[in-house]
């Protein structure tokens, strides 16, 4: 409907400017053809202007040469002699602007004969002069019919300028009516015009309002969220639509004898009615907000409501949206308790392990006095009396210094996995090429004797502690370098970028892990082989993910048994 009344103004515009020029058009046409007849009426004048100064120049030389034979005056002779050389020039003129009249150039031509009678008046001029008075004064007869003439054709030339005249005046006159009468004709038809189109774009609106107002209506009454429409300064209901009647449980008419006061929980109503003062010193402002309403049957809910501000049967009014959130209210603060009891739970889980890396510090501390003891003395007993007794007892002996040295590598295992912390304390940055060559000097006697084949790529500087990624990367070549298998060991070392991160990885040919324990290796105490076959105490990759946990990274492996192993971790870029 917008879109067809939008074309309909553009085609109205359209109309209106066409028909604006076609009325400039019309307008510089009939000008042009009034300053046409206008020309024409100037140039009569012209002609009649032309005309006297013939007639008078014509008289004046009659005049003169009268005056001349009757006085004898030379002076007057003078002035009919100019008279007369200026004549036939000016009677060009005449000819010139008549051009366009045959009956005018007819009767110019005849004005001829005026120059023939002059040489009469050379005679009479002649005798004169020779003093034959009687004999001169016999011409001015014929002088006078040569004027009467010239009074016939110049009478006939101005009375056929003065006919044109009057119908040229005319011509200009009709025009001139005729261009009033087409313009007003014009402007009315556009005038005319733009009332039916005004017109026809107001019935469309009023169509459009219409079909607005009824598809509002079924918008609201059919919405699947509550609505309804308050007065602002009574705050009584003024409509209400399906679902706020289902939802609340009220009639129509119940809504329409209560307020919005009414729908709310007595603690509740003092609230409103400040939100409500806050609304009147804003009437445009839209809103929202969450409040608790009260249904028909006593129960409360938790609603989200938006309210703008609209006009509703000449009345200023608000019109609001509800949606229920009473069970995203009760799920949030179920979450919110959750998460209050898994924070209260965090900081009794950190307390309790900080405890508990107290509590293994203290105790691998102090283990390790009585432990020296035990191994010191069984270790004389062994050399004092290894084979003074039976093979029983030396067994028993050896049974007892093995347990008392792995005892002592667990407790000393247990201690360093307990000074892993978790801050960022002695953070820097670190060259993990240096780290890595630091750990191949470590591990030198071993890669000789097992010779082993080490390779290691490009190492990035990264953010960390130097102390822990030593302690990392030499924990997993010794896994490298202990685990290995029937081939001479083949070790490499190395780290690409991606992202926010290093990933680095250290790879092995040695027997391989299962795939069923690649969870399981990383938890302490946990081991894979019989410590008959391979030393340790299963913390080392317990403590390597510890270091990498600390450093927000992550550890794990990929491996199939027989074909070797590698390790993967990532350490950020900046922590």
């Amino acid at each position: 409907m917008r879109a067809a009344i939008g074309r309909q103004w553009i085609n109205g515009v359209i109309i209106m400017i066409v028909s604006v020029l076609a009325i400039v058009v019309l307008s510089i046409r009939q000008y042009r053809r009034i300053q046409d007849t206008g020309a024409w009426v100037s140039h009569t004048n012209q002609v009649l202007y032309q005309t006297g100064v013939v007639s008078n120049t014509a008289l004046q030389y009659e005049l003169n040469v009268k005056n001349f034979l009757l006085t004898g005056d030379s002076n007057f002779l003078v002035a009919a002699g100019d008279s007369a050389a200026g004549l036939p020039a000016k009677i060009q003129v005449l000819k010139a602007l008549t051009a366009d009249n045959p009956g005018q150039q007819g009767r110019i031509d005849s004005l001829a004969l005026y120059i023939d009678r002059n040489r009469g008046q050379e005679r009479a001029i002649g005798l004169r002069g020779t003093g034959d008075v009687r004999r001169s004064r016999e011409f001015p007869g014929d002088v006078r019919g040569a004027a009467a003439l010239v009074g016939v054709e110049i009478a006939g030339i101005e009375a056929e300028e003065l006919r044109l005249l009057e119908l040229r005046r005319h011509a200009n006159e009709v025009k001139t009516s005729e261009l009033q009468w087409e313009l007003w004709s014009l402007i009315g038809a556009v005038v005319l015009l733009a009332v039916l189109i005004f017109q026809r774009i107001r019935q469309d609106l009023i169509r459009q309002q219409t079909a607005s107002e009824e598809k509002y209506k079924t918008l609201f009454n059919k919405s699947p969220l509550p609505k309804w429409i308050y007065d602002e300064t009574t705050l009584q209901f003024l409509e209400v639509n399906d679902t706020a009647v289902r939802t609340y449980g009220y009639s129509r008419e119940d809504f329409r004898g209560m307020t919005i006061l009414d729908i709310r929980p007595a603690e509740d109503r003092q609230r409103v009615i400040e939100d409500v003062g806050s609304v009147r010193r804003s009437p445009g402002a839209y809103r929202e907000s969450q409040w608790r309403h009260l249904k028909k049957n006593g129960e409360i809910i938790d609603v989200d409501i938006t309210a703008h501000p609209i006009e509703f049967e000449g009345r200023k009014a608000r019109m609001v949206v509800v949606s229920d959130i009473t069970a995203r209210r009760l799920y949030e603060l179920q979450l919110q308790q959750l998460n209050t009891d898994l924070a209260n739970r965090a900081a009794e889980l950190s307390v309790s392990n900080a405890e508990l890396e107290r509590f293994a510090y203290i105790a691998s501390h102090d283990l390790q006095e009585p432990l020296r003891m035990v191994t010191s003395f069984l270790q004389l007993l062994q050399k004092k009396y290894g084979g003074l007794i039976d093979a029983k007892a030396d067994q028993y002996i050896h049974y007892a210094v093995d347990g008392a040295e792995r005892m002592k590598a667990l407790i000393m295992d247990l201690l360093e996995y307990s000074r892993v912390g978790k801050g960022k304390e002695g953070f820097g940055w670190v060259d993990s090429a240096e780290v890595m060559a630091e750990v191949g000097e470590v591990f030198r006697e071993r890669i000789v004797a097992a010779r082993a084949q080490v390779e290691i790529g490009p190492l990035p500087w990264v953010w960390g502690d130097k102390v822990q990624l030593t302690q990392l990367l030499q924990n997993l070549v010794s896994n490298a370098l202990k685990y290995m298998g029937d081939q001479a060991p083949l070790i490499r070392i190395g780290a690409r970028e991606e992202g926010a991160h290093w990933q680095f990885f250290v790879e092995d040919n040695g027997i391989g892990i299962d795939p069923l324990f690649f969870e399981k290796i990383f938890i302490i105490f946990q081991r894979l082989h019989n410590k008959n076959d391979y030393s340790g105490t299963g913390i080392g990759l317990a403590i390597c993910k510890k270091i990498v946990e600390r450093h927000g990274g992550k550890i794990w492996v990929e491996s199939d048994r027989q074909q070797g192993s590698t390790f993967f971790f990532t350490i950020n870029k900046k922590a």
